[in-house]
């Protein structure tokens, strides 16, 4: 079906994509300095189903990695993560000191909240589509 039926490998290769820019480390980073421990549980959850479904569309689209056809697609989004991997970071302990911050009544810190902002917009600019 992957590869006589142009609109549902259309469908996966956009998914290969998207699953390609997913990162099971920075997730995990995530829990680790944000979340309560109680929910942690969620997370692994999550982490896991990423795998299985990474998983399905290797079998589906019969690659050994994703975007396995698309080098191309493949290598512009792996050149993202030496500037996308350090956003991520400083963005988790940005949102942590500003979680602190509210919990212990203060004023938003303007450098933390423009911080963020620039993380974001980081983040965003490099997770954007790749083709």
């Amino acid at each position: 079906m992957y590869v006589n039926w142009p609109f549902f490998k259309s469908t996966v290769d956009l998914v290969q994509m998207t699953l390609a820019k997913a990162d099971e480390r920075i997730s995990g980073y995530y829990d680790t300095r944000l979340a309560p421990p109680n929910v942690h549980h969620i997370g692994h959850d999550l982490r896991a189903r990423l795998s299985r479904c990474i998983s399905l569309i290797l079998s589906v689209t019969m690659g050994d990695r994703l975007l396995h056809q698309d080098p191309v697609v493949r290598r512009a989004i792996e050149a993202r993560i030496p500037f996308t991997d350090p956003l991520n970071l400083i963005q988790a302990e940005v949102l942590r000191l500003l979680r602190e911050e509210q919990e212990d009544g203060g004023t938003e810190d303007a450098v933390l909240r423009d911080a963020m902002s620039v993380t974001i917009q980081g983040i965003a600019a490099g997770m954007g589509n790749t083709g």
